[in-house]
C-alpha cells in the first residue's frame, strides 16, 4: 500500500468537513421512527403494498404492518404520495476509479496520486446515498486496497456513504484491464491496480493476501486484455477462497472465454456481453448470477450531447436494443440479475445519478418495476451475502430505506430519479 499515512490524514481533514451534517443527523440508539408510505415496495414478495408503515428503532426495522402502536416521543415521515422501497444497493462500482470521455484507462492510476482518489471517493460516497444507494460492492481498480480504507473510513464515521462490500486488487493473469501504459512502465502500473499471477501457487497465494487485508470478496478476470487465468488457476482461486467462506465473482464479456469460469465454481458473473442461450441455461442451473453493467440508452445520449457527437436517438435505442435482449433472455432463463452499475467514466453527473441509469436499462429492457427492483435490493443483498439484513423492508433488518417521489410502479423512469429521502442504519442521510 502506497502513501496509506498521508491517505489517513487527508480523511481526517475530511471529517471536518463533515461534522456539521453529523450532528445534525446524528441520533439516540433508542430513537423511534415511524415512516407512512403511500406505497411499499416488498423486495421478498417481489410486489408493491400500499398504505404501509415501518417501525424503526436505532439502526433496525422493529416492526412492518398497516397501523402501528408507535411509543411516544416518535418522529412521524409522512410519505403518502411517495413510494417507499429498501436502500438500493449498486454491485458493480469503483469508487476510487475515473475515467475521462477521451482518457485511456491508465489514465487515473499514472497521473492523480491515492490521496486525489481518496477525497474524490469521498463526494461519489455522498452522491451514491443521495440517490438512493446504502449499500455498494466496490470491484478493484483502486490500487492496493485503498477500497479498503475508505470503507472503513464510512464505517467510523469519518464521512458519509454506502456501506461498502469490498474485493481489493482485482486478480487477473499477467496484462491486467489497462491499456495506454508505456512498454516500459507497464508492470509497475499494471502492479499499481491488479494483483497479476501466473501459475496455480502465485494464484492461491493472492487470495490468501487479499482475506488476509480484509477484503470481502475476490474478484477475478476471467479475460483481461488478451490473456485468461486459465482454468487450473481459477480452480485454484475458487477453492482458496470458498475454503474462507469467502465467494468469488468474474470479469467476462466473451461467451468463448465463461466456460472455465463457470467450470472454475464462481459464483457470479459480470458483464456478460454475448452470452448464448446455452450459457444462461448453464448459469440458471448452476445459481450462477450475472450483473449485467450497460446502463442505459437514455445514459448513452447524455454522453453524446457532453460530447458535442450528433446522435439519431432511434439509431441509439437500436444499439442498446441486443443488450436488453440478454437482460430478458437471461430472466426468462432464471438466472439471477443483480444490479450493477460500472459507473467510472465522467459524464460530468452525480456517480450515483450515473449507476441509476443501470436500473432505468433494466426497466427499458422490458423488467417490470417490481422485478427491476428486485435486481437492485433482494438479489443484490443475496450477492452481497447479507440476505435478510439489506434490501429488504421487514423485522430486524437494518433500517436502510429510499423515498421515490410519486408512484414508482406507474411512473417508474420519473420517480427513480425524485428522491424525497434516504436512511441507512436508522439515520436519516438525505432529505428533500
Amino acid at each position: 500500500m502506497r502513501n496509506i499515512f498521508f491517505v489517513r490524514a487527508f480523511l481526517a481533514m475530511v471529517f471536518c468537513l463533515f461534522l456539521v451534517p453529523k450532528q445534525i443527523f446524528a441520533q439516540s440508539k433508542d430513537k423511534y421512527y415511524l415512516i407512512k408510505a403511500g406505497q411499499m415496495y416488498d423486495s421478498e414478495k417481489n410486489v408493491f403494498l400500499k398504505n404501509r408503515q415501518i417501525l424503526i428503532k436505532g439502526n433496525s426495522i422493529v416492526k412492518v404492518g398497516d397501523k402501528l402502536d408507535v411509543p411516544p416521543g416518535t418522529t412521524v415521515l409522512d410519505y403518502g404520495n411517495a413510494t417507499v422501497t429498501p436502500g438500493l444497493i449498486d454491485a458493480h462500482t469503483h469508487l476510487i476509479f475515473r475515467q475521462g470521455p477521451t482518457e485511456s484507462l491508465s489514465f487515473d492510476g499514472i497521473m492523480n496520486s491515492p490521496e486525489t482518489r481518496v477525497l474524490r471517493a469521498v463526494g461519489y460516497a455522498r452522491s451514491y446515498l443521495n440517490a438512493g444507494f446504502t449499500s455498494i460492492r466496490d470491484l478493484g481498480n483502486s490500487e492496493q486496497y485503498l477500497d479498503l480504507e475508505v470503507s472503513r473510513a464510512i464505517e467510523r464515521g469519518d464521512f458519509p456513504g454506502p456501506r461498502m462490500i469490498i474485493s481489493g486488487p482485482i486478480i487477473s493473469a499477467m496484462d491486467g484491464q489497462l491499456d495506454g501504459i508505456p512498454v516500459k512502465e507497464f508492470d509497475t502500473y499494471s502492479r499499481k491496480e491488479y494483483s497479476m499471477v501466473s501459475g496455480v501457487e502465485e494464484a492461491r497465494k493472492a487470495v490468501k493476501e487479499h482475506i488476509a487485508r480484509g477484503v470481502d470478496l475476490i474478484k477475478i478476470t476471467a479475460i483481461g486484455g488478451r490473456l485468461t487465468l486459465t482454468r487450473d488457476e481459477m480452480k485454484a482461486i475458487v477453492q482458496a477462497a470458498h475454503s474462507e467462506r469467502v465467494k468469488v465473482t468474474a470479469h467476462c464479456d466473451r461467451d468463448w472465454a465463461v466456460h472455465a469460469a463457470i467450470e472454475a465454481g464462481v459464483d457470479g458473473l459480470e458483464h456478460g456481453y454475448g452470452f448464448k442461450p446455452a450459457t444462461l441455461d448453464t448459469m440458471a442451473k448452476r445459481g450462477i448470477y450475472l450483473v449485467p453493467t450497460d446502463g442505459s440508452a437514455a445514459l448513452r445520449m447524455i454522453y453524446l450531447k457532453g460530447q458535442n457527437i450528433t446522435f439519431n436517438e432511434q439509431e441509439v435505442k437500436s444499439n442498446f436494443q441486443p443488450l436488453y435482449d440478454r437482460i430478458k433472455a437471461a430472466h426468462k432463463a432464471g438466472v439471477m440479475i443483480v444490479a450493477g452499475s460500472d459507473a467510472y467514466l465522467d459524464l460530468n453527473l452525480p456517480r450515483g445519478e450515473t449507476a441509476k441509469h443501470t436500473v432505468l436499462g433494466y426497466f427499458e429492457a422490458g423488467l417490470s418495476p417490481a422485478d427491476v427492483l428486485k435486481t437492485a435490493t433482494y438479489n443484490a443483498s443475496v450477492a452481497l451475502e447479507m440476505e435478510g439484513r439489506i434490501g429488504v423492508i421487514k423485522e430486524n433488518a437494518m433500517a436502510d430505506i429510499a423515498v421515490f417521489n410519486g408512484d414508482l410502479q406507474k411512473d417508474f423512469k420519473k420517480s427513480l430519479f425524485e428522491m424525497k429521502m434516504v436512511m441507512k442504519n436508522g439515520v436519516v442521510e438525505f432529505r428533500e
